[in-house]
């Protein structure tokens, strides 16, 4: 019994360690040969590290020397030997692969090289010893593609996907810079208040406004908050690169919006405007702009007014342009301001003089005028007589003959004369006649023919019931079909053709219709009857020498 218990007492003095296959351990380089390194880890031979299994933390030129300590990682147990080998690179990679599950557990920052590139796929990284895998398109649109750019600098990344396992990672730098943006901005929004004032620089310039950018975030000066009057597009002064003073007018974290204005970083000129310029007061300014709809007028710096096109003159323009033109100077009445809408309407007619005060004075009815059709309507044409004064002729005075529709006779731009029939001043209507400043042509008619009377013509048209001869240049006379020929009639066409001349006698005259009735049939029993007469008077004659022969033959 005793000696049994001396035998256990020398076992433990001679106790060894005993290891697993996986195990980290620390020892002692005891001797450094050709290609492997005898290492004391305490077990009853010396652990065999290759110095292929040296870890590649090292410096290619670092020399490793006995009484070192290095950690180590047993690979293999050989238990007939007793040789057990071990690994420093591998040992290294467990110490690592766990700080790297510690950091992709805990979202942390780690750092790496690029140290080659898998082609159309991405990069390998170095990190610290492990081979990294980085995406092309995690890479951060800030570095440059170009490999011999990369190599060797170090990168903040974020681990994607880790697997011990596997020995695969998967990391991104895109996603370390958004997180870092994201920190950005919240230090943005959690130090910026409505009210404050800061520079910037411009980012872009868009019809809606201008991004600029207040320190890696991006707020709008939206193009209403640019200057105090109203811009359809950001002025041509703002260009991208610009460096401008804004004022912070909303902070919305929740949508990551920040609002700016230039225009708040000086005085609101459209407080007190209504005293400045109160309704009725003339003033003076440049045209700055002009739209189908009126013109605007530079009151002073962001304060403008509208000229509707109807105020623009006493005329009746159809585009602004015919009045003004940008830069012209102009006075106008103010006829309406609205300082919390900040609109200012304005007159220009109302700064002149209206003709139609002195209307009645300068057009008198029987006044003969001279004008330009400005606008031709289906009851009649608008006459210009002046800037600001139109007179209107209705259809039924537009000539003596009938017309079916005043542009069969007039067109725009057409100079006229014509006859002023009425004024009316608080209507602002003038009433002319084109037809009364000519002389009537039934007159003309009446002077030179009357029933009974033979005419000459050309047929100007053949209708079913007749056909229309010209008498004068303004006068037709109808023979109806009953008064072709003497011979019965089906259709005036089978008789007459237009443009044929004929002679026809005038059998009616209707003066309150101002129609003339002829007749080629009267004219043709006319003239038969002449020739009847004529050769009557003939035979009677013959007897009448007859008889007087017989009475010499008889000697009386």
């Amino acid at each position: 019994m005793e000696e049994k218990i001396k035998m256990e007492e020398a076992f433990d003095e001679t106790d060894v360690r005993t290891y697993s296959r996986g195990d980290t351990i620390k020892g002692s380089v005891v001797q450094v040969e050709d290609k492997d390194i005898l290492v004391d880890i305490g077990y009853k031979s010396e652990g065999i590290l290759p110095k292929t299994e040296l870890s590649p933390l090292r410096d290619e030129d670092e020399e490793i020397e006995p009484g070192e300590e290095v950690e180590v990682l047993v690979t293999y147990i050989d238990e007939e030997k007793g040789t057990v080998y071990v690994s420093e690179k591998q040992a290294a990679y467990e110490r690592k692969i766990g700080e790297l599950e510690v950091a992709f557990k805990n979202n942390e920052t780690i750092t790496g090289k690029i140290t080659d590139e898998v082609k159309s796929a991405g990069y390998h990284v170095n990190v610290d010893g492990i081979q990294a895998f980085l995406p092309g398109s995690h890479l951060g649109s800030d570095m440059p593609s170009d490999l011999s750019e990369l190599k060797e600098e170090e990168l903040h990344l974020k681990i994607l996907e880790l697997s011990r396992k596997n020995r695969n990672i998967v990391i991104s730098r895109r996603e370390y810079l958004n997180e870092e943006r994201e920190k950005q901005i919240d230090e943005i929004f959690e130090n910026l208040e409505v009210g404050d004032t800061i520079e910037g620089e411009i980012k872009s310039k868009v019809d809606f406004g201008l991004f600029v950018d207040i320190g890696g975030f991006e707020g709008l000066v939206h193009r209403s908050e640019i200057t105090w009057k109203d811009l359809p597009v950001p002025p041509e002064e703002y260009q991208e690169g610009n460096t401008v003073e804004v004022k912070v007018i909303d902070v919305n974290r929740e949508e990551e919006k920040i609002s700016l204005s230039i225009k708040r970083l000086t005085p609101n000129p459209w407080e007190g405007v209504a005293e400045r310029y109160p309704v009725g007061e003339k003033v003076n300014g440049n045209v700055v702009s002009i739209t189908d709809f009126g013109a605007f007028i530079e009151l002073e710096e962001d304060v403008e007014g509208l000229i509707h096109i109807s105020e623009l003159s006493w005329g009746y323009p159809e585009d602004p342009h015919e009045v003004v033109e940008v830069g012209e100077e102009i006075e106008a009445e103010v006829l309406d301001v609205d300082e919390e809408e900040q609109r200012i309407s304005l007159s220009a007619r109302k700064a002149q003089e209206d003709p139609w005060e002195t209307i009645e004075e300068n057009y008198e009815p029987g006044t003969e005028i001279t004008g330009k059709v400005t606008k031709v309507t289906d009851f009649g044409a608008f006459i210009q007589l002046e800037e600001g004064v139109e007179g209107l002729v209705h259809v039924s005075e537009l000539s003596w003959d009938h017309v079916d529709h005043p542009s069969d006779m007039l067109s725009e731009g057409d100079t006229v004369t014509a006859q002023v029939l009425e004024v009316n001043k608080q209507d602002r209507r003038i009433s002319l006649s084109i037809k009364q400043a000519q002389k009537d042509p039934w007159h003309e008619f009446q002077e030179l023919y009357s029933v009974g009377a033979k005419v000459k013509g050309e047929i100007s048209e053949i209708k079913d019931f007749g056909a229309f001869i010209k008498i004068t240049d303004d006068i037709e006379g109808l023979i109806h079909v009953s008064e072709i020929s003497q011979d019965k009639v089906d259709t005036p066409k089978d008789e007459l053709d237009v443009g044929e001349i004929v002679e026809a006698k005038i059998i009616g005259i209707n003066d309150e219709k101002r129609q003339v009735r002829l007749s080629i049939r009267i004219l043709e029993e006319e003239s038969d009857m002449s020739e009847n007469s004529s050769e009557q008077n003939e035979d009677n004659g013959h007897e009448k020498i007859s008889m007087r022969e017989h009475l010499e033959e008889k000697g009386l």
